[in-house]
């Protein structure tokens, strides 16, 4: 099913209109040998200005030679997954007369953090009123059961988030990994949840009211962006659809044992496995075909 298929069942079943934005990291091979990272990035912005992309912002990553790029949020989302693929092909282009390789590989390196593609998502009514609201401890309905819904199809869609059997690589930590970052160098590891958490699967960033979304950090950056943006909005319906609910949610690391979480598949075998196991997904057709 593709994602404007989605959009429209959201639109004709609840009067709901998401909102999506996108953030994908990349490493430049060797480019601290001809590029200071001002220069990477005066590169990148006007690059992407020149070709009319969404961007928002653009900033080195925690990975040696690491940048990660924003896309601003649109309810255009065809505009935004086609952005997103037509940024990775940019920077090959932009990059290459340096003698620069620009890899959006999910894990390049053994001992250096990977690379994901964090979707950010919400939805709007009828008045372009945001519904997913939270107020200190208190959360929109709506927002817990898109989570809820997210969180079940979370590994049935693990095939679309981590495409092939080197994307799993990404959720291996190495010794170095903790030295970067000791949270698990901010990558999940588990089905779950959190506020200000970058060690969740679904996290809810801190913004202004006005300001509430999903961030979405499962995906590598290899995964295909408008399937990925599929299976995310396929995860919403289906949790406002059965009003699921999500449970309470993690504020420490969530990979730790203590929290008893489901954990993300770690093979393109499991994940099939889940996908072709899921029930829920025949909601949504074309999934399986998105794997094939």
């Amino acid at each position: 099913m593709h994602h404007n298929d989605i959009s429209q069942k959201l639109q004709y079943d609840f009067g709901l209109k998401p909102v999506v934005a996108t953030e994908i990291e990349f490493y430049l091979h060797d480019v601290a040998l001809k590029l200071t990272q001002a220069e990477v990035i005066s590169l990148i912005e006007s690059k992407c200005k020149e070709a009319d992309l969404l961007l928002a912002c653009a900033e080195a990553e925690r990975g040696p030679d690491q940048y990660e790029v924003s896309l601003l949020p649109s309810a255009d989302i065809d505009r935004i997954a086609k952005d997103t693929e037509r940024f990775k092909v940019l920077m090959t282009e932009t990059f290459a007369p340096y003698g620069i390789r620009a890899d959006f590989a999910a894990k390049p390196f053994k001992d250096a953090p990977g690379s994901g593609l964090h979707v950010h998502v919400h939805l709007e009514d009828g008045q372009g009123k945001n519904v997913f609201f939270r107020e200190e401890e208190v959360f929109s309905p709506m927002l817990l059961n898109a989570i809820g819904g997210l969180l079940v199809l979370m590994n049935p869609c693990m095939p679309i988030f981590a495409p092939t059997e080197k994307s799993y690589e990404r959720f291996l930590h190495t010794a170095n990994d903790y030295l970067i970052c000791p949270t698990a160098a901010n990558l999940p590891l588990t089905v779950s949840w959190g506020t200000n958490n970058r060690t969740v699967a679904v996290r809810l960033p801190s913004k202004p009211a006005d300001n509430k979304h999903i961030e979405h950090r499962v995906s590598g950056s290899d995964a295909d962006v408008a399937a990925v943006i599929a299976a995310i909005l396929a995860g919403i319906h289906y949790g406002l659809s059965q009003k699921y609910d999500p449970g309470a949610p993690v504020y420490g690391d969530a990979s730790l044992a203590q929290y008893r979480l489901p954990k993300l598949a770690v093979s393109l075998e499991e994940a099939r496995g889940y996908m072709k196991e899921c029930k829920a997904l025949e909601n949504y057709s074309g999934f399986a075909e998105a794997v094939s």
